[in-house]
């Protein structure tokens, strides 16, 4: 029967390719028995990177370049208004916190609780991109306007 012989010899030939040899053995240590095939890493030579070949076709314009236009109006504006409002709101609850303000009726409505989430919430993403706009307009290495979400 010939289906019976191409299957018999699929399975001899699985077993000749399996890493290891015929018995399907893996070198203890090995790549394979951790289950990892690759390692990925950061490269160090950014040779790839468009703005620094030395070949004058694949330059990028200064203005066109993302690492270096700043970010629009209105993301600065949003960020460092993400920033006031969250700072306002943390206040807010750590003047309640230390009794210098009163929340009427805190128990039934849980304001506090909901002034200390809204502030978390606002303050954390202002205080990223505010940092990152800050830090790229100093010129700072490493920190461009491309990390700006």
């Amino acid at each position: 029967h010939i289906s019976g012989a191409r299957a018999q010899a699929r399975r001899e030939g699985s077993k000749r390719d399996r890493p290891g040899g015929p018995s399907g053995s893996v070198p203890p240590g090995s790549a394979m028995q951790s289950g990892l095939r690759h390692r990925y890493r950061r490269l160090e030579d950014d040779s790839d990177a468009p703005s620094q070949g030395s070949d004058p076709r694949f330059a990028v314009p200064d203005h066109l370049d993302p690492r270096k236009k700043p970010p629009k109006k209105r993301q600065v504006v949003l960020a460092f208004g993400l920033l006031f409002v969250g700072s306002a709101l943390l206040m807010t609850y750590a003047l309640y916190a230390t009794g210098h303000l009163v929340i009427p009726k805190n128990e039934e409505r849980g304001t506090s609780l909901a002034i200390l989430i809204l502030g978390c919430m606002t303050f954390a993403p202002g205080a990223y991109v505010s940092l990152i706009i800050t830090l790229a307009r100093a010129g700072v290495p490493g920190v461009d306007y491309s990390m700006v979400p």
